[in-house]
């Protein structure tokens, strides 16, 4: 911002000082308006999540409402998936305006696919001049800033390594809008100064939800609180050192669980993170679930003074009745239809007679016809409904042409121009695209990583795609969308098959503000974590008070030992620290080495499978760092030439395991890797090849090694016929 000269009031003309520039401190913001997910498709095929309405009004107009309150003077848009629709909204929005409070730029930042990405495109363009914001283009809240910035400079004025405050919302533990993905903030109860972070599973999943923190963080902490009551909003005020730090660790790719956790737990950044705490409403529209309560709670004015009747877009006329009952000018309504509380309607749509809405927006220009019920659901512009028909708590999206004597069941979500065919049924959750919506396989290891456009439509013309005529009706346009999820039976996926869908589950909601407790609540029969780390756990005391059953116990261990592994690589542990917390486990558990070595075989190969995944390194020098480093562990697991053929039947085993796309070169790689460093000799290698498995799945694993066995019994050959000449010639 320009700054301004101030006016000499010195008749003495002594005016130098009056006449200098005075500089405005500028307040920047960033925001990521791509969400690196799918878990709005089908409809972010289409159009990216940022521009989808919320009560009617595209949702990143609450981030912008926000930072112009917030005082920003310059708003950068990074955009990633359908970039061209959010410039060209952007472009003839009243943001763009000369009246607008901020200038707005967007930034194309195409290659994107994760969060990561975005803010190391963001360090490479060199734009950012000072402490920023950095929010999601998915945000709602009305929340003060002005004492979150106070709150930011005030730290950093104690504390010169502080680099981030991340603003958090408290939670009570029936609060609807909770975070998708629950979290644990370990904060030091004097400072707010936040020593730990960990994503949870839910209750009701089988992964075990425990937090394993490193004592070293705790040092000097004279008490500390633990709080999974937060909402995270990710509203963050950021040092310019946030994307320095991105751009110097290429495997940071989310926010919270790489960058903060790795930040809090890194030996040599030594930076500092501090919490915000607010009792204002802030919440992100990250999944179904939490659209439904966010719109429920803004029609309801959770929100205040950010609420549907303020008009925050320039053609809007909407007009506050009781029972939260809000409708624009030109709304035609039916003598005999019902209009039920919190239900908003949009200029220039129809209501027939007979007809019930409760509970529901209804967008613009939408002809709902008779005797329709619509309840808890949420109806787009431009939408027609056939009379006799029943909507309860989905989802329809613009443009959607709905018979007569239509059932759309709990949790549907019908998609942009679909049409469906009068007397059809839609079972409960069924999502409907217009076309065809095929899947491509993200390059990260989580499902949920990517950008939307990573799943494309293909217009019907795949073999897969067949219209989904029974349910859509044979004049109807449709095609079922069923997301990764359905067809994973891993542990991991219940969290989204839980919570991503538009129908309340509270079961399935991370509640209990109380569920984690001491170690000291209960005594356990056996250990489930290393005595050098201070550990508290969550669930139910049968998942850690079971019978002696010894399948149960491996699985323990395995995950535990898993861990440990992993812990150490992130954190950057010795060797012989890694080694003591491994045997404790395996004594306290009471396993054999195999298990160790298998456990630590797998952590490994995640790391290299990480590294090359994420395009950080290529396979042999993913190899080279991880094993170079971690592959002395091995010395200690295993002590003779049984035990080094079991390592190296591991090593195949497990390469195949983790479907890389080469797994001969990893298998051969991390075997010539351990040989060259004397871990494993030629005997051990002889001794595994002679019974390596002939199971055809292993084929392809063993190619390249199949040719260095044979080189290394070659050498060997001809080194004993030369040993052999000369003691002959010597004799």
């Amino acid at each position: 911002m320009a700054g301004k000269k101030s006016k000499s009031s010195d008749k003495s003309g002594n005016n130098k000082q009056k006449n200098e520039v005075v500089q405005d401190e500028r307040l920047q913001a960033i925001v990521l308006t791509d969400s690196f997910e799918t878990r709005f498709m089908p409809l972010t095929a289409v159009k990216p999540r940022c521009l989808l309405p919320l009560a009617n009004v595209p949702l990143i107009e609450y981030t912008l409402e926000f930072l112009a309150k917030a005082g920003a003077s310059e708003v950068y848009l990074m955009c990633a998936s359908h970039a061209d629709q959010i410039n060209d909204y952007i472009e003839k929005s009243k943001w763009n305006m000369p009246w607008s409070p901020f200038r707005v730029s967007t930034i194309m930042s195409l290659e994107s696919r994760s969060v990561g990405d975005a803010m190391r495109d963001l360090d490479n363009r060199g734009i950012i001049t000072g402490d920023f914001i950095l929010v999601s283009g998915d945000l709602v809240t009305n929340m003060e800033f002005d004492k979150a910035l106070d709150f930011h400079r005030m730290k950093k004025s104690e504390d010169k390594d502080h680099i981030v405050t991340m603003c958090l919302s408290r939670a009570s533990q029936f609060f609807r809008s909770r975070c998708h993905e629950p979290a644990v903030f370990i904060l030091d109860k004097a400072s707010d100064k936040c020593l730990y972070y960990q994503d949870i599973p839910l209750e009701n999943s089988k992964l075990k939800n425990s937090i394993a923190i490193d004592p070293e963080l705790l040092e000097g902490v004279d008490d500390f609180k633990i709080r999974n009551d937060l909402v995270d909003c990710h509203v963050d005020i950021c040092s310019p050192h946030v994307p320095a730090i991105f751009q110097e660790n290429f495997d940071y790719q989310f926010l919270r669980r790489d960058f903060v956790k790795g930040v809090l737990t890194s030996d040599l950044l030594k930076k500092s993170i501090y919490a915000f705490i607010t009792e204002d409403y802030a919440a992100r529209v990250e999944s179904w679930q939490t659209y439904d309560a966010i719109s429920q709670d803004f029609i309801a004015r959770w929100c205040y003074p950010m609420v549907l009747n303020s008009n925050l877009l320039d053609d809007q006329t909407y007009s506050y009745e009781s029972e939260h009952i809000y409708k624009e000018k030109d709304v035609v309504l039916a003598q005999s239809c019902k209009i039920g509380k919190c239900t908003g309607i949009g200029s220039g749509s129809k209501i027939g007679e007979g007809t019930s809405i409760e509970n529901s927006v209804i967008g613009r220009n939408c002809h709902i016809k008779e005797n329709i019920v619509i309840k808890d659901s949420f109806i787009w512009d431009n939408t027609t409904i056939g009379s006799d028909s029943v909507i309860e708590h989905a989802l329809v999206a613009s443009d959607v042409k709905i018979g007569s004597k239509v059932v759309v069941q709990d949790g549907c979500v019908i998609g942009f121009n679909v049409f469906i065919d009068d007397n059809m049924v839609i079972p409960v959750g069924t999502r409907l695209s217009e076309t065809f919506v095929e899947k491509r396989v993200s390059q990260f290891l989580d499902s949920e990583s990517y950008s939307d456009d990573e799943e494309v439509v293909s217009n019907g013309k795949s073999t897969n795609a067949l219209p989904a005529v029974k349910l859509v009706g044979e004049a109807g346009v449709g095609y079922v969308y069923e997301s990764d999820d359905a067809y994973d039976d891993d542990d991991s996926s219940v969290l989204d098959d839980g919570t991503n869908a538009l129908t309340h589950r509270f079961d399935d909601m991370y509640l209990s503000d109380t569920s984690i407790s001491s170690l000291s609540v209960k005594p356990k029969k056996k250990r489930r974590s290393s005595t050098s780390s201070a550990t508290t756990f969550a669930g139910r005391d049968e998942e850690y008070y079971d019978d002696d059953n010894e399948d149960e116990d491996e699985e323990d261990f395995a995950a535990e030992a898993i861990a440990t592994v992993e812990r150490a690589m992130e954190n950057n542990h010795d060797i012989d620290t890694a080694l003591l917390e491994l045997n404790t486990l395996r004594m306290s558990i009471n396993v054999t080495y195999h298990e160790v070595r298998s456990a630590t075989v797998v952590a490994l190969l995640r790391r290299v499978y990480h590294f090359i995944a994420t395009q950080t390194l290529g396979a042999k020098d993913a190899i080279q760092k991880v094993f170079g480093q971690w592959g002395p562990l091995f010395k200690r697991q295993a002590f003779d030439e049984e035990e080094y053929v079991d390592l190296a039947n591991l090593i195949l085993e497990k390469a195949v395991a983790q479907n890389f796309e080469k797994p001969e070169f990893i298998v051969f790689s991390a075997l010539t890797f351990l040989y060259d460093e004397d871990i494993l000799d030629e005997d051990a290698v002889d001794a595994w090849w002679n019974q390596v498995t002939d199971d055809p799945a292993y084929d392809q694993a063993k190619v390249l090694t199949a040719k260095w066995v044979e080189w290394l019994r070659t050498a060997d050959e001809q080194s004993t016929s030369e040993e052999e000449s000369e003691e002959s010639d010597s004799e």
